[in-house]
């Protein structure tokens, strides 16, 4: 009788070939792995709710839809070094914080969460369930397989989660927006901390163990209820940016700052110094925020009394120094304040705004400083701009030069307001660059008059900011422009009164991203204007203040300059695009005219390629590789604004001490083209004297639009100008130049500054 297949001895029963399977499973690499075998019990199916075997996954095995979740954020920070547990209503620390990134045990937390409860399922009822609703081959990822066995035995069983593994070091933690009221003493223990966001909680003191911090370069404490500067922060030697706003301070005090413990300086000072080293460390003298650049106190009760104890310390490195929003009244003498030119030489950057009761300042703080007095009381004298006050203006109009003096550039009142803008508006956003990064909102600032536009709308200048294209931002906006929508030019010929509209854009910065992606940010911008920005008007209830769309100037300040520039001056459409570095500029009939201040324009020059270092106004400073390090990173995501005196600000000189424009720039450029007509744009073929050159030798050149070129003859941050105006010179076109005496780069950031040659220039030019 034939033996059948059901009853044969030779096939394996249901209970061998399970074991078998799982046996397989444990010698296949996870990547290998499929069905059943890979996905059932799976975490991420778990939280994604997938049928099984039907995880999604992108091609690093990642969850195509993050997770938002404190565990989800722990993974992605194991592999970054990034952890974003903003906006979550925490009240507190997750502990799995520290245990999944420090590696500790909840016996070793200072506050340990409750003992977990014990399971109360049967090894019989859980054999029950694995029988009756899943997959005979399904492996769960809770159960540490290879010790099975161990588990049927004894009844224990051993989760994944048990089992730590060295993450990535933690450089980066927001905790922002959550609700908590106190800070766990192991956030000390986050040695290689650099970014740290505390904001937008109930804090009103952090532990001690923040004084480990050693390597934090950015500490965002804004938005809670400390009653001072925590002390724990005060020896901090490498935090450049402190936020303290919106608290409720009311006096500053750097006494009895706390120090490192030594298992601080062991891993901030690198594990190979020695106790002795590091217990002479302990002993020895630190000072107070060493290198802080830039300070955020606005939105406290801090008085003018209160702020004496800046005095006491020495913070030479002072870039950017906010006060606004606080109780400080009457005539502030900046040198017992502690915010002179000799006590902070390097302040670029002092916001007194909203401090209603302040009547003026006495005393000299930093030459290049703006001060930002909007809703101050000022009656004596602030510090300002101390350049020579003429200029000579050369009107090149029809090629017949003329030279002539006009009267002080700076106005004598003290009072002049910086107004703010009336909307800003995204006008192109990109996605998330790298695994760690949000998507990238491009925004541009809008200042409008304050009166309603006529029939065909407010004429508009737009203004790029400076930077060399590394740094800066679109609040850079010099006080003069912020004013000029409120100047009302008055027509001759009974028509009505107009003003202008201002555009402050920000633009994506290089060495993240190359030129010509740069360039092709004034197109999009420029697009965005003519098709969309009137209706996003009518949309903010701003329909009345309607822009002209075909009347239109392009200015801008250093590299905004150049940009203005390279967007407005036309090439001959004979012109190759290889010789013009494959940009065309804006071929735009509103375009009525360009005013470059102290452009950057020749990126050939031999300024660029001379090494100088230091540079003449970091007062013998020198920027480390280390610092730039970060901000050079092609790899690292884009960013489209650098706050002033913050991180990124040290670029522009670096950049010169090792001269490295414009290569910074081109870093990322690709080719252009196609097959053997692909080719790489090159420095001379984006330099404005080489464009000019070429229109002007052209059969088809036509006139440029009119042009009002600004510079002062101290400048020493870009190239001389000298051989940029002989080529606009040799070109066609309305030409006006105007040289300001013993006038440094950017001088119009200085409040007091009018510039009032432009501004006739442009109601004659533009309306």
């Amino acid at each position: 009788m034939p033996v059948s297949a059901q009853n044969s001895p030779a096939r394996p029963s249901i209970r061998e070939t399970i074991a078998a399977r799982r046996a397989e499973l444990r010698n296949t690499p996870k990547s290998q792995r499929t069905g059943d075998l890979q996905t059932y019990g799976s975490p991420a199916g778990k939280r994604a709710g997938t049928p099984r075997g039907f995880v999604h996954l992108d091609g690093s095995g990642a969850d195509l839809l993050e997770d938002k979740t404190v565990e989800g954020q722990l993974k992605k920070a194991a592999k970054s070094g990034k952890l974003d547990i903003a906006s979550l209503e925490l009240e507190r620390i997750p502990p799995k914080v520290y245990i999944s990134l420090l590696g500790l045990s909840t016996t070793d937390l200072s506050n340990p969460p409750p003992p977990p409860s014990p399971p109360r399922e049967s090894l019989a009822a859980s054999r029950s369930r694995t029988a009756i609703g899943t997959s005979p081959f399904a492996v769960d990822d809770e159960i540490d397989v290879d010790n099975s066995q161990q588990g049927l035995a004894f009844r224990t069983w051993r989760k994944e989660e048990d089992i730590w593994s060295e993450p990535e070091e933690l450089t980066t933690l927001r905790i922002g927006n959550n609700k908590l009221v106190e800070i766990d003493r192991e956030i000390g223990m986050f040695g290689g901390l650099k970014i740290l966001d505390l904001s937008k909680n109930l804090l009103k003191g952090v532990p001690d163990a923040l004084s480990d911090l050693l390597r934090l370069s950015s500490l965002d404490l804004s938005h809670n209820s400390l009653p001072s500067i925590p002390r724990s922060v005060l020896l901090l030697p490498q935090l450049q940016v402190l936020d303290i706003s919106h608290n409720s301070i009311t006096t500053l005090s750097f006494d009895s700052p706390i120090g490192p413990s030594e298992e601080g300086l062991r891993y901030g000072s690198g594990f190979f110094t020695t106790a002795i080293q590091r217990q002479t460390a302990l002993k020895s003298e630190r000072p107070i925020l060493p290198v802080l650049r830039h300070l955020s106190l606005g939105s406290n009760t801090i008085t003018q009394e209160g702020l004496k104890a800046l005095a006491s310390v020495n913070l030479k490195h002072m870039r950017v120094l906010n006060i606004e929003n606080n109780n400080v009244s009457g005539v502030l003498d900046v040198q017992s304040l502690g915010i002179s030119e000799k006590a902070m030489p390097e302040l670029s950057h002092l916001v007194l705004s909203g401090n209603i009761n302040i009547r003026g300042l006495i005393g000299t703080i930093a030459s290049a400083a703006k001060v930002d007095t909007i809703g101050c009381n000022l009656r004596q004298a602030t510090p300002s701009f101390n350049h020579e006050d003429t200029s000579t203006v050369e009107d090149n109009q029809d090629k017949a030069s003329s030279a002539v003096e006009t009267g002080p550039a700076a106005n004598d009142e003290h009072t002049l307001p910086i107004p703010e803008p009336d909307l800003t508006i995204v006008y192109r956003t990109f996605p998330a660059a790298t695994f760690d990064s949000e998507p990238l909102a491009v925004d541009f600032d809008l200042y409008l008059p304050s009166t309603p536009a006529g029939p065909s709308g407010h004429p508009l200048v737009i203004w790029f900011h400076g930077g060399g294209l590394l740094q800066g931002n679109k609040e850079n906006l010099p006080p003069h422009f912020r004013r000029l929508p409120s100047h009302a030019y008055t027509r001759g010929d009974g028509r009505p009164d107009e003003s202008v509209a201002i555009i402050s854009p920000n633009y994506r910065l290089a060495p993240q991203v190359s030129i010509l992606d740069i360039l092709s940010e004034v197109t999009v911008l420029f697009d965005y204007i003519q098709t969309r920005l009137n209706d996003r008007l009518v949309k903010d209830g701003k329909g009345d203040h309607k822009i002209d769309v075909s009347r239109i100037c392009l200015s801008g300040g250093s590299a905004g300059g150049y940009l203005a520039l390279i967007a407005g001056l036309r090439v001959p459409d004979e012109v190759g695009d290889e010789e013009i570095g494959a940009y065309r500029g804006l071929k735009n009939e509103a375009i009525k005219c360009l005013a470059p201040f102290y452009p950057i324009t020749d990126l050939t020059d031999k300024f660029w390629a001379t090494e100088t270092n230091p540079v003449p106004w970091m007062n013998g400073n020198s920027i480390s590789h280390a610092q730039a390090k970060p901000h050079i990173d092609t790899k690292a995501a884009p960013v489209c604004s650098a706050v002033s005196g913050g991180p990124r600000s040290i670029l522009y000189p670096y950049m010169l001490q090792h001269s490295l424009f414009p290569s910074l720039l081109f870093l990322t450029q690709r080719s252009v083209g196609q097959g053997l007509d692909a080719f790489r744009p090159s420095p001379l073929s984006l330099s404005i004297p080489h464009r000019l050159e070429i229109a002007s030798k052209s059969s088809k050149a036509k006139y440029h639009v009119p042009i009002f070129f600004v510079y002062g003859t101290i400048d020493d941050k870009v190239q001389p100008m000298e051989k940029t105006i002989e080529a606009l010179g040799r070109a066609s076109g309305d030409l006006v130049i105007e040289r300001v005496e013993g006038a440094d780069h950017a001088f119009d950031e200085d409040p007091k500054v009018e510039c009032q040659a432009f501004q006739e220039w442009l109601g004659k030019t533009l309306l």
